[in-house]
């Protein structure tokens, strides 16, 4: 039977061309597509652009709203992570930890709400306490693409109220594919510390007809990152319940020194059966070291006679802390698709293991020998040049500059044990076309069987020593003349290493903690989980006509639920040294049904419109449900001093999610589409804070103090809502030079509100939902030189709830919600193609050295402000049989 296909790409011209197609039988049409003009000739030899034209172009054949980044892309400016990558796009905002992003936030709703998977397959988190995935754990261009889907389809795991991240491991291509890069670079903080990232990858397909291929790729850096950081207790003078002037009880002076590892492997091995059927195998790895040293120094505000919300007065502390975390994780999944005449079918078995292991952060403490009421330290107002670098009097720094007047008071042992998940999965689908009438149709059903078990076992022993140790016995060469511009004179550092060392060789000085674990068994924060997640779908496609595009489908998953916590303070325990009383064993299980539909009409053979609704599904955290405790006792009275609280009674929330969206292809190469999208939220799951007399369990050795209280509850309702738009043009119709030219941007407005918070009758923001939020991104292609400016704006968003109804200073005051600062970051990068396969590249990430932080209800009571300077770095790429 003959006829015509036609194909259309993005920058290129579209073709038609005559096929004949015999029943039973596979057609083949071989097409060669050409570029649209000579301007564009230019563009596609460029590694982004060209990477810009295949985002596009999979955006537009998506069925459900779609936006990709790929490896070109990503690698077009100096994203150190996975989660810096995506914080470029539309509606997406970042949790930052250490200078990096750590979470995505996608569309104005909390990370828990964003879902990862990799290959399709979902991903179990690394952390002990959180379901996202902490990003910085993976190298940026590891991958070959990376997916956000921002609406959720039958055949796509509920997982996703915000959106689902994919990341997309790399394929042998039909050519072979040599990649290597190495580059370092440094950045002036705390003596210089200096960076190294190396990449490659090596692909290939083999044998007639290339029917085998296989491809690896690996990733390394070591970052020696370093921070300045200042967290005062935010506080204000008590004018009767109404905040006067700021007066921080006291202040944390914090500096970091890093050096973090962070490395990955990503490989497949793919074969061809026949045409239009294909078995793979793809694995990942990847491990994130986030090792460095912190020092800090407290002091204390001690004027007399300041009548302040949280009171003031407290001798100076000082406390050592050397960093292990490291967070590890990977994937296995083999899988095929087979395409048959009239029918496809596909399926896959994977395995995915994510850890932790718990070697902690050990800190040693050291106290002023001062006597209570004997520190002269004060707040000076007067002296302080802004609200953002408080003073305080020369006597503060003199009481923390002589280390024999500080003695050691506990230190922590290394970590034991750790918190691992491991997830088992099989899926499958089959789809059977056919017309309806004269509509051409695809009817599409499927299941996934998830087992996901994920436990800890960790504990930290924690010991006391039973004669005087000063801080001058520890003492380390490490300096910081520089921290805040200089304007406060730290005293000397002590080595966590030393305190170890000390300990080791004379464990007879010491004495185990009160309450301290020193050998394995249970404790508050242990738990086991199991997490059973079964689903199935069906779903249909029909053209109603060749504009009109029909998705609807109908998604079950079902979810049981069984843990298993220790039990504490019984009368008759098991273990009278710890008041260990038993396991505790609960189970449960849910059925959600989830359905879903979206139309597209294409306008024109440039112009789409995008009508779609779904229903999203957002499970607890681990430990939210497990009953985990967590308790943390810095000093009577300390701001540090905080518990965290289980609820086994949560309830997974949902959300009905509507979305609108425009695109046009924009000639000779371009996009700009806008879009607004709804999400009603029934069972909002929420974390409330607390400060609050409250007396831990005898087992913790901590004393009844004031402590903010953490737990996570189900609210009332919730919605949020918002308008997102993104413009893409390579201006090659500009003359000359100027026709070099682009540009990339995208802005997000967010609309959000609460309702049922306990103890406020307000309505507040969802958390971490930025009102808006932009990236603009000029570019310039001319020949070999290639380069591309980065401007990412954050807008402030409330990191946690803390307000209630009647709290002294009101909505705005030092006690209220705390929220994450505004945030812009700029980078640039530009590459210039030498001989042989060379590409010089230089980059420069963090150049306008923008604050993070925290503050409490306005910008003028901040708790946290931190700087880590700006990072410049240089190197080589090579890719001589690079195909484009």
């Amino acid at each position: 039977m003959p006829g015509t296909v036609t194909i259309s790409y993005v920058g290129f011209g579209t073709v038609t061309k005559s096929v004949t197609v015999t029943a039973g039988q596979v057609a083949n049409a071989d097409v060669q597509l050409t570029v649209e003009s000579q301007n564009q000739q230019v563009l596609v030899t460029a590694e982004r652009a060209s990477g810009e034209a295949e985002e596009v172009n999979r955006q537009i054949a998506a069925d459900n709203i779609l936006q990709v980044l790929t490896s070109d892309v990503i690698r077009s400016l100096p994203n150190a992570n996975m989660a810096d990558a995506l914080g470029r796009l539309p509606s997406v905002t970042l949790e930052r930890d250490e200078g990096e992003g750590k979470y995505v936030q996608v569309r104005g709703t909390e990370p828990r709400l964003t879902n990862l998977t990799i290959d399709g397959i979902n991903i179990p988190s690394p952390e002990n306490n959180v379901r996202q995935i902490k990003l910085d754990s993976i190298p940026a261009d590891i991958v070959e693409s990376v997916e956000i889907n921002k609406t959720l389809q039958a055949n796509m795991d509920a997982d996703g109220i915000g959106g689902s991240v994919n990341l997309v491991t790399k394929t042998a291509g039909e050519r072979p594919t040599i990649n290597l890069s190495g580059m370092g670079g440094y950045t002036p903080i705390i003596g210089g510390r200096g960076l190294v990232e190396t990449t490659g990858t090596v692909g290939q397909r083999f044998g007639a007809g290339k029917r085998f291929g296989a491809l690896i790729g690996g990733s390394y850096d070591w970052n020696g990152r370093g921070i300045n950081d200042m967290e005062p207790s935010p506080d204000a003078i008590n004018n009767n319940g109404v905040p006067g002037r700021y007066s921080p009880d006291n202040a944390d002076l914090r500096s970091y020194r890093y050096y973090r590892t962070r490395w990955g492997l990503s490989g497949s091995m793919d074969y061809k059966i026949a045409e239009g059927s294909n078995i793979y195998l793809h694995g990942f790895y990847s491990d994130f070291k986030n090792y460095g040293d912190r020092w800090v120094y407290n002091i204390s505000d001690n004027t007399p006679n300041v009548n302040s919300f949280n009171g003031n007065g407290g001798t100076p502390t000082f406390n050592a802390s050397i960093r292990r975390p490291d967070y590890a994780i990977s994937n296995l999944v083999a899988g095929g698709k087979h395409v048959l005449t009239t029918t496809w079918f596909s399926w896959d078995i994977s395995a995915s293991r994510s850890r932790q292991l718990e070697r902690g952060d050990p800190q040693a403490n050291f106290a002023s020998t001062i006597p209570p009421g004997g520190s002269t330290c004060n707040y000076t107002p007067s002296a302080g040049l802004t609200t953002f670098h408080p003073q305080f009097s020369p006597s503060c720094f003199t009481e923390i500059s002589d280390p024999t007047t500080f003695q050691l008071t506990n230190f922590d042992l290394f970590g034991h044990g750790l918190t691992a998940q491991v997830n088992l999965q099989i899926s499958g689908a089959f789809a059977k076309r056919y017309r309806l009438g004269s509509h051409l149709a695809t009817i599409e059903v499927g299941g996934r069987y998830r087992n996901a078990h994920k436990f800890d076992d960790s504990f930290t022993t924690n010991q006391t020593p039973i004669v005087p140790l000063p801080l001058s016995l520890f003492t380390n060469t490490v300096t910081n003349p520089g921290y805040y511009g200089g304007g406060y004179q730290l005293g000397p550092f002590a080595d966590y290493t030393k305190v170890l060392a000390y300990f080791n060789t004379h464990p007879g000085q010491f004495m185990l903690t009160p309450g301290s674990q020193d050998a394995p068994g249970f404790n508050t924060t242990n738990y086991d989980l199991v997490e059973k997640v079964g689903a199935g779908y069906i779903m249909n496609t029909i053209d109603l006509t060749n504009r009109i595009r029909l998705v609807a489908g109908l998604r079950f998953e079902n979810t049981a639920l069984d843990t298993t916590v220790p039990s504490f303070g019984c009368t008759n325990p098991i273990d009278v040294n710890t008041g260990f009383c038993g396991l505790v064993n609960s189970n449960g299980s849910y059925l959600k049904a989830l359905p879903s539909a979206s139309l597209r009409f294409g306008l024109d053979n440039d112009t789409d419109i995008r009508l779609v609704y779904g229903r999203g599904l957002g499970r607890p955290n681990p430990t939210d449900i497990a009953q985990a405790l967590t308790v943390t006792f810095v000093g009577p009275g300390s701001i540090g001093n905080t518990v965290t609280l289980g609820n086994p009674n949560l309830k997974a929330e949902t959300a009905d999610n509507v979305d609108v969206l425009i695109e046009h292809t924009l000639k000779p190469f371009g996009q700009i589409s806008a879009g607004f999208f709804y999400k009603n939220i029934t069972d909002p799951i929420v974390q409330t804070q607390l400060s609050e007399t409250f007396t831990p369990p005898p087992i913790l050795g901590k004393p009844t103090d004031t402590y903010l209280v953490s737990q996570t509850i189900n609210a009332g309702s919730a919605w949020v809502s918002g308008f997102e738009a993104a413009y893409l043009q390579h201006l090659t119709f500009l003359p000359g030079l100027l026709g070099g030219l682009g540009i990339s941007a995208n802005y997000g407005y967010t609309a959000s509100r609460i309702s049922g918070l306990p103890g406020r009758s307000d309505n507040p923001r969802l958390l971490r939902s930025a009102p808006n939020t932009w990236n603009i991104s000029p570019t310039y292609d001319r020949g070999r030189l290639s380069v591309r400016a980065g401007f990412s704006y954050n807008q402030a968003n409330i990191f946690a709830y803390q307000f209630l109804d009647g709290t002294p200073g009101g909505i705005h005051g030092p006690k209220s919600d705390n929220y994450l600062y505004s945030h812009l970051e700029i980078d640039i990068q530009g590459s210039y193609r030498l001989t042989h396969g060379f590409t010089f590249v230089m980059y420069g990430l963090n150049l306008n050295n923008d604050v993070f932080g925290f503050y409490n209800g306005s910008t003028l009571y901040w708790n946290q402000r931190e700087y880590y300077r700006p990072t410049v770095a240089a190197g080589l790429r090579w890719s001589p049989l690079h195909e484009k």
